[in-house]
C-alpha cells in the first residue's frame, strides 16, 4: 500500500508505477476510496499542481484536467461495479413513499440515472475560479439609511443615487427594487412624503432603487451564491445567506429540497428496502450536501413544482443581475439563463447536465406511483384491466436493476456535442482537448470506443502533439487501460497493447529503463514478449554486458519468460540474415583475419550475448550461432564468422550437451536430435578457425626467416617451432578433409521456437565446404612448399595432400569443381550461383578453374623436389604409405 507522500516524492512516472503496482494485490480494493490506484494517480496530480512554479501554463492545464479525470474514474467505476439494491416489492405502489425516497429508490435501481448524478456530483467538484464575497451583517444597511435620512428631511427625491430622476426604494421587503413606485397626488402646499412621486409622465412607473453600495454588495452576493451552486454547496449558500441577514433569500433557495418524512420513509423491519445509511447518503447526495436528521420528523418542500416555477420566472426577469438570473435558472434546472455566466468546458457541461438531471427528478416524481399522493394530492383513481397490466409491467421493468434508459444517454451525448459544436471557437477548441474528449466518452459509458479511437490515431497525434503532451496522453491512457483491466471491465486486448506499447516506447525515450520491464509484464504475453524483446534491441551494440544482464534478468522480476524474450530478441535482430540474399565479397581471395568488423557485423555477433546470459538459452545460443556463422562464412567474412565463435562461453558445450531435449525422446525415425548435431556444427566451425588461426602463425614464423649465412643455431632455432607448427598445422587440415567436415548435418529450430528460416542450412553449408576446402589446402600446401626449403619432408607431406585431396572415399576433389547445373527453388539457385561464381573467378576478375590451379601447384611442386634431389618425388610419399 502506498501513501500519497510518498508518491509525491518520486517523479510521475515513478509515481504511478507504485500506485500501479498497488492493482495487483489481493488486500487492496481497486476502488478504495483513499488507496485506491486512481485515488493515488489523482494525488499524484494535485502535487504536481501543488508547485505551480515549476510548470508552465499548458501543463498546469494537463495536470489540472487529468486530476479532475481520475476523479470522474474513480467515482464512475464505483457507481458502476456496484452491486444491486434489493428493493422491496410492496414498497413500489405506496402512494404515501415521500418524494424523496421515490427519487432516491430509482436513483439506486437506474444504471443511467445513477450515473447521470454521478457525472453532475462530478462536475460539482471541478469548478472555475470562485470570487466568495465578504459576509456583511445588516439587511440593505446603506438603502435603510437612506431612507431614514429622507423621512427626516421629507425630500425623497432630491439628489438620490448618482442618475439624474432615480428615486429610492420606498420599503426594504425583497421585491421592494423590482416594484414601480405607486404615484400620489400631492398639493402644492403639502411637501412630498415618503413614496410620493409626482404624477407626470417623466415618472411612470419609475422603480425604487437601492443604495449603490448596496446594488454592489447584493450582486457580489447572488455571484458566490451561483458559484456555491455550481460547486453543488447549496447548504453553505444558505448558511451565507442566514449570515448576511438575508434569511429570505435562503428561504427562496431552499424550495427545492425534496420532501421527505421519516415516519413514512422506512418499513418495518424485515423489509428488503435498501439500507438507512444507503438512504442517508443518497438523501444527502440530493440535498447538496446538507446534513439530514434522520430522527427528525418532515423536512422538505411539498410545492417544490410551484418552487420550480417561480424560479423559472425569476431567471427570465431581465431586470434581476445576471447572476441572479443564473442562480435562479439553475435551481429551476434550465440552461438558457445560466449559459451567459458560464465560462469554461465544465461550466457548460454541468449546465445542460444538471437541467437533465432536474427534469429526470421531475418526470419520477410525477410519473411513479410510488409516493403518488404527494404529486398529484389524491391517491390513485381507479384503473381498469389494461392500466392494471400496464403498471405491472411498469413495475417489473422497475426491479430490472439494469434497465437502460436511452432517452438520459441520448440526452447526454447531445449535451456534450452542443457544446463541441458551439460557435464559440475558444469554447469548442477546449472541448476537444484530449482530456475533455476523454471525460465526454467516459461519461456516457463508451470506454472501449474511447481507446480504440486514441489507439487508432496513435500515429498521427504523435504528429500533431509535442513529445511532453504526448508522453503525458500516453502515460493517462495507458493507465486507464491497466486499471479498467484490472476492475474486469472487458477491453479490446490488441487496442490496450497498442497503447502500452506506446508508453513503453515514452519510458524509453525518458530513460526509465527500470520501468519497462514491469509495464511489458501487463502486455499479452505474445505481446509483451516481443515488445521487451525489441526493448533489449534498442539499446544497441553499445550498451555493456552488464547492461544487457540487469536489463534482462529484470524480466524474469515481471513475470517474463526470460528465455523466449531473449530468442525472441535475437531473432527479430537475425531475421534478415535469414532472408536477405547472399552477398559474396569477389575481391579475388577471402578477407583476411584480421580485418576489422563493421558496425552491422558487431551488431550481429553482439545479439547473440541475449542467449549467453542465462544457461536456460544456451541450446538456442548454439543453434543462432550456428545460423550467423554460416551467413557469415558464406559471404566471405570469416574474421566476423571467427569471432562468432569466440563469443560463446566456455561451458556452454558441455551444459548444452547434458541436457536432454524432448525431441530426442520423440523422435520416431530413429535419428539423433537436434542438439548432437547442432555441437558437431559448432565444433567443425571451431576446428576451422583453429586451421586458419594456426596457418596464420606459419606465416608469422615463416616471415622471420633466418638468412642465408645464418649460424647454425639460429637457423636450429627458426626451425623447430616451424616444424610444430606445420605438424599441427597440417594435421588439423588433414583432420578436416577426412571427417566429413559439415556434411551429414541435419538443422532444426529449437523446440517451441519455430522460425521462418528462408536460407537453407545444407545449400549455406555446402558453399562452405566450396569455399574453404580449396582455401585450406591451398593454404596448407603453400605453408608445406615455403617450408620445405628447411623442412625437406614438407615437400612429401604437401605430396600426401594431394591424395588425400583426391580419394574417392572423401571426394574433397569435387570442391575443386564446379557444380553441375539443377532446378531447385530461388535461394538453392543463387547459392549454385555463387558457387559456380567461386569455382570460375580469380583475384584479376578471370575465368579459371580451382582444380586447374591446383594441378599446376602440384606440378610446380614436383619440379622444384627433381630440380633439388633428383630423385622420383613419389617415391617418399609410396615408402609412407
Amino acid at each position: 500500500m502506498f501513501s500519497c507522500s510518498v508518491l509525491s516524492n518520486d517523479d510521475e512516472f515513478t509515481s504511478f508505477a507504485q500506485a500501479l503496482r498497488s492493482v495487483s494485490s489481493d488486500e487492496l480494493d481497486h476502488l478504495d476510496p483513499e488507496n485506491g490506484p486512481a485515488v493515488l494517480w489523482r494525488s499524484v496530480c494535485q502535487s504536481k499542481l501543488d508547485n505551480p512554479m515549476s510548470l508552465t501554463p499548458d501543463e498546469r492545464d494537463y495536470w489540472s484536467l487529468e486530476r479532475n479525470t481520475w476523479q470522474l474514474v474513480q467515482m464512475l467505476y464505483t457507481q458502476r461495479t456496484a452491486g444491486p439494491q434489493p428493493t422491496d416489492q410492496n414498497i413500489l405502489s405506496n402512494p404515501y413513499l415521500p418524494p424523496l425516497n421515490v427519487v432516491n429508490i430509482h436513483l439506486a435501481k437506474s444504471k443511467d440515472l445513477l450515473e447521470l448524478s454521478t457525472v453532475r456530483d462530478w462536475l460539482h467538484t471541478c469548478p472555475t475560479q470562485t470570487h466568495p464575497a465578504e459576509i456583511r451583517r445588516g439587511y440593505w444597511p446603506y438603502s435603510k439609511s437612506s431612507i431614514k435620512h429622507i423621512i427626516q428631511r421629507q425630500n425623497p427625491s432630491k439628489n438620490f443615487g448618482s442618475k439624474k430622476n432615480t428615486y429610492p426604494i420606498t420599503s426594504l421587503d425583497p421585491d421592494a427594487p423590482l416594484r414601480p413606485i405607486e404615484p400620489r397626488e400631492n398639493s402644492s402646499s403639502e411637501p412630498n412624503t415618503l413614496g410620493s412621486v409626482p404624477q407626470t409622465a417623466d415618472y411612470t412607473d419609475q422603480k425604487g432603487q437601492l443604495d449603490q453600495l448596496d446594488q454592489d454588495y447584493d450582486r457580489a452576493m447572488v455571484r458566490t451564491l451561483y458559484e456555491y451552486v455550481r460547486a453543488g454547496e447549496i447548504g453553505l449558500a444558505l448558511d451565507f445567506c442566514r449570515q448576511c441577514d438575508h434569511p429570505w433569500r435562503a428561504a427562496s433557495l431552499s424550495g427545492g429540497r425534496l420532501f421527505y418524512d421519516r415516519a413514512l420513509a422506512y418499513p418495518g423491519p424485515g423489509s428488503n428496502l435498501i439500507s438507512n445509511e444507503d438512504q442517508m447518503d443518497l438523501i444527502q447526495s440530493l440535498d447538496g450536501g446538507n446534513e439530514i436528521d434522520s430522527q427528525a420528523g418532515r423536512s422538505g418542500c411539498l410545492n417544490r413544482k410551484l418552487w420550480k416555477s417561480m424560479c423559472f420566472e425569476m431567471s427570465t426577469n431581465k431586470s434581476l443581475p445576471t447572476y441572479e438570473q443564473a442562480l435562479y435558472g439553475a435551481l429551476a434546472g434550465e440552461v438558457s439563463p445560466v449559459l451567459p455566466v458560464c465560462s469554461s468546458w465544465e461550466d457548460h457541461i454541468w449546465c445542460h447536465i444538471n437541467s437533465i438531471f432536474e427534469k429526470e427528478v421531475d418526470r419520477i416524481i410525477e410519473s411513479s406511483q410510488m409516493g403518488y399522493y404527494w404529486s398529484h394530492g389524491c391517491l390513485p383513481s381507479e384503473i381498469d384491466e389494461s392500466q392494471k397490466g400496464k403498471e405491472s409491467s411498469e413495475a417489473n421493468n422497475f426491479m430490472d436493476v439494469n434497465q437502460p434508459q436511452p432517452d438520459i444517454k441520448l440526452a447526454m451525448n447531445s449535451a456534450f456535442d452542443k457544446v463541441l459544436r458551439s460557435e464559440n471557437q475558444p469554447l469548442a477548441e477546449s472541448a476537444r482537448n484530449p482530456f475533455h474528449v476523454a471525460q465526454m466518452w467516459l461519461a456516457i459509458d463508451k470506454t472501449n470506443d474511447l481507446l480504440e479511437t486514441f489507439a487508432s490515431r496513435l500515429q498521427s497525434t504523435g504528429e500533431d502533439l509535442p513529445r511532453e503532451k504526448l508522453s503525458h496522453l500516453l502515460r493517462f491512457f495507458s493507465h486507464l487501460t491497466l486499471f479498467l483491466r484490472a476492475i474486469g471491465e472487458r477491453i479490446n486486448s490488441d487496442v490496450a497493447n497498442a497503447i502500452i506499447r506506446a508508453y513503453v516506447h515514452v519510458l524509453e525515450l525518458e530513460n526509465k529503463h527500470d520501468l519497462i520491464a514491469f509495464y511489458v509484464s501487463e502486455l499479452q504475453e505474445e505481446s509483451g514478449v516481443e515488445t521487451y524483446a525489441r526493448y533489449l534491441i534498442s539499446l544497441g551494440p553499445e550498451a555493456d554486458r552488464q547492461t544487457r544482464r540487469v536489463a534482462l534478468l529484470r524480466a524474469l522480476e515481471h513475470g517474463l519468460d526470460l528465455s523466449r524474450v531473449a530468442c525472441t530478441a535475437v531473432q527479430l535482430t537475425l531475421q534478415d540474415v535469414v532472408k536477405e540474399p547472399m552477398k559474396y565479397q569477389d575481391d579475388g581471395a577471402l578477407q583476411r583475419l584480421d580485418h576489422q568488423l563493421n558496425d552491422k557485423q558487431r551488431h550481429l555477433i553482439r545479439s547473440l550475448e541475449w542467449l549467453t546470459i542465462d544457461p536456460v538459452t544456451y541450446q538456442y545460443a548454439l543453434t543462432q550461432g550456428n545460423l550467423l556463422t554460416r551467413y557469415f562464412l558464406a559471404s566471405g567474412h570469416p574474421n566476423a564468422a571467427r569471432q562468432v565463435v569466440r563469443s560463446f562461453p566456455p561451458d556452454l558445450l558441455s551444459i548444452v550437451a547434458k541436457e536432454k531435449r524432448p525431441d530426442e525422446i520423440l523422435n520416431a525415425d530413429g535419428l539423433i536430435g537436434a542438439t548432437p548435431h547442432e555441437v558437431l556444427e559448432f565444433t567443425q566451425y571451431r576446428d576451422f578457425f583453429n586451421c586458419l588461426e594456426l596457418h596464420v602463425q606459419v606465416n608469422e614464423v615463416l616471415s622471420q626467416r633466418p638468412l642465408d649465412g645464418a649460424p647454425i643455431n639460429k637457423v636450429q632455432a627458426f626451425i623447430q617451432p616451424l616444424g610444430h607448427l606445420c605438424d599441427r598445422l597440417f594435421e588439423s587440415i588433414v583432420e578436416i578433409l577426412t571427417s566429413e567436415w559439415l556434411q551429414g548435418i541435419k538443422s532444426n529450430p529449437p523446440l517451441g521456437n519455430p522460425t521462418t528460416n528462408e536460407r537453407d542450412p545444407e545449400q549455406d553449408r555446402k558453399i562452405i565446404r566450396k569455399m574453404y576446402v580449396p582455401e585450406l589446402v591451398f593454404r596448407l600446401h603453400g605453408a608445406l612448399v615455403d617450408s620445405g626449403h628447411f623442412i625437406p619432408n614438407n615437400m612429401r607431406k604437401a605430396l600426401e595432400l594431394s591424395t588425400i585431396v583426391a580419394d574417392e572415399s572423401f571426394q574433397n576433389y569435387l570442391e575443386f569443381l564446379p557444380d553441375q547445373p539443377r532446378r531447385s527453388n530461388n535461394n538453392n539457385a543463387q547459392s549454385l550461383a555463387i558457387s559456380t561464381k567461386l569455382n570460375n573467378s580469380s583475384g584479376n576478375g578471370q575465368s579459371h578453374h580451382k582444380m586447374k590451379d591446383y594441378l599446376r601447384e602440384i606440378r610446380a611442386l614436383v619440379l622444384m623436389i627433381l630440380a633439388r634431389s633428383g630423385s622420383n618425388p613419389l617415391k617418399p610419399v609410396i615408402n609412407n604409405t
